[in-house]
């Protein structure tokens, strides 16, 4: 039971960490080279710069995964019988639904810096991968 708290309150901190970083990112030009860097992966395709593009839909699959497993513990822990109760498991089938969306929203973000109004607003002309 432990664990979980701990597990839970570690995907509170990635949210809060990520929606942090997009908010400083989107404001304030000087700290893009620094999420970049941050954000590197190590396999080299478009650096960190496809997902500093793409901060804001990179926070809001942290706050969707954040809310989902939320929601199915809690609902699980909510029934008693094991099973989760129903309005938790919709809120959790919900968040999966925003998680799944943000990864599909990353792709044409990275490749194509699509929809615009997604993309950090000085990266927009910033060449793609």
């Amino acid at each position: 039971m432990l664990w979980g708290v701990f597990i839970l309150a570690g995907l509170l901190a990635l949210a809060v960490r990520y929606v942090w970083l997009a908010v400083r990112v989107w404001r304030e030009p000087e700290r893009a080279p620094d999420a970049a860097l941050s954000l590197s992966t190590r396999i080299g395709i478009g650096g960190g710069w496809a997902l500093t593009r793409g901060v804001v839909v990179l926070a809001a699959h942290w706050v969707f995964m954040a809310i989902a497993v939320i929601a199915a513990t809690v609902g699980e822990g909510a029934s008693g019988d094991g099973r989760p109760a129903e309005p938790w498991m919709v809120i959790a089938l919900s968040g999966a639904a925003g998680v799944l969306s943000c990864w599909l929203l990353m792709v044409p973000i990275a490749i194509f810096n699509r929809p615009r109004f997604l993309v950090v607003p000085y990266l927009r002309d910033r060449r793609r991968l």
